[in-house]
């Protein structure tokens, strides 16, 4: 494939799939989102490689890798603050979910509109919540979350959208630099 912007677009396809489908997947199914989506995402390090020098694919998988697995989970929350609707509702009972490293906490609850949830919240013990009435993030399609626990990573959130625009930035401009050197 000689030219790169079709590389280039597949790969900011994978990574905008990976914030969509982490908010709509359920959390047990992840991988099956990460893996394919940060596959996809490879696709852009070789666009870049391609539009400028070779030697730009390293910092850019080094960007777009991890960057695509902490949007499948700090997207989801962060589109949740944006398009969710905050409800009122009550935590009917805690219970702590066995796991193999990480300790999460399940949390039973009731709206007001008599929906039954069941929310994971992973932490440790400051992020399990009492049994009373706490604020939910609801929305038609993506998974609910607890509002008081809804903590994303703004640092990656916003970090890997404008890495990967300093990237083509880069590229760009030394693809010029290139081409003029050559006229």
């Amino acid at each position: 494939m000689r030219r790169p912007a079709p590389l280039i677009a597949l790969g900011l396809v994978a990574i905008t799939a990976a914030v969509v489908l982490g908010a709509v997947v359920p959390e047990h199914h992840r991988l099956a989102v990460i893996a394919p989506c940060c596959l996809g995402s490879l696709a852009f390090a070789w666009g870049v490689g391609k539009l400028g020098p070779n030697w730009l694919v390293l910092p850019a998988l080094m960007v777009v890798v991890p960057g695509t697995a902490v949007l499948a989970s700090d997207g989801h929350r962060a589109l949740m603050d944006l398009l969710a609707t905050r409800e009122t509702c009550v935590i009917r009972g805690v219970e702590d979910v066995p796991g193999p490293d990480n300790p999460a906490f399940a949390h039973d609850i009731t709206c007001q509109d008599g929906a039954q949830l069941r929310i994971v919240v992973p932490g440790e013990q400051e992020k399990k919540m009492l049994p009373g009435p706490a604020t939910v993030l609801r929305h038609p399609v993506m998974r609910p979350l607890l509002a008081d626990r809804n903590d994303w990573s703004t640092e990656w959130v916003f970090g890997v959208p404008l890495a990967v625009l300093l990237l083509m930035i880069c590229a760009t401009a030394l693809r010029a630099r290139r081409v003029m050197r050559q006229a």
